[in-house]
């Protein structure tokens, strides 16, 4: 199984929301560049008799498409799994891992399993909020703002 730091969890969670955010502007503005091209053609009666002549109708999809930019107010994910402290090698303090899989004795392990909560709201500039069995936790200035490098 694959392990990560939380911060660098936090760090790529965020980096994929704004990249999906981005990528939706992106598609958005290539449709608007299409949209002079593009024209509905249609045929409709000069008049409302049965056997009126018809004239031609261009109308430019641009007149269909909202004006307004599409974006991602919320992203959010959720798990359950157990906090374990694991001693390492070559290490002086233990890491806090969390589990995520089943145990493999389940009758042998007495961790618990956690809820927990991350989401990023576009109001709070994509700003990490966690949450561990519905407590909301104080992340320290490192793992809120910019870059991990």
């Amino acid at each position: 199984m694959a392990s990560c730091d939380f911060d660098t969890l936090l760090y790529g969670l965020r980096d994929a929301v704004c990249a999906a955010d981005e990528s939706i502007h992106a598609r958005r503005q290539a449709l608007r560049r299409d949209d002079d091209t593009h024209a509905l053609h249609a045929w409709v009666p000069a008049s409302p008799e049965t056997d009126a002549a018809l004239e031609p109708v261009i109308i430019p999809l641009r007149l269909f498409r909202d004006h307004r930019r599409p974006h991602i107010a919320v992203m959010s994910i959720e798990f359950e799994g157990r906090f374990v402290l694991r001693r390492e090698r070559n290490a002086s303090k233990p890491r806090l891992v969390i589990e995520m899989g089943k145990p493999r004795f389940r009758w042998f392990s007495r961790a618990v399993v956690h809820h927990v909560r991350i989401s990023y709201r576009s109001i709070d500039a994509w700003r990490p909020f966690v949450e561990i069995d519905g407590k909301s936790i104080d992340l320290p200035g490192m793992c809120v703002a910019g870059n991990p490098s």
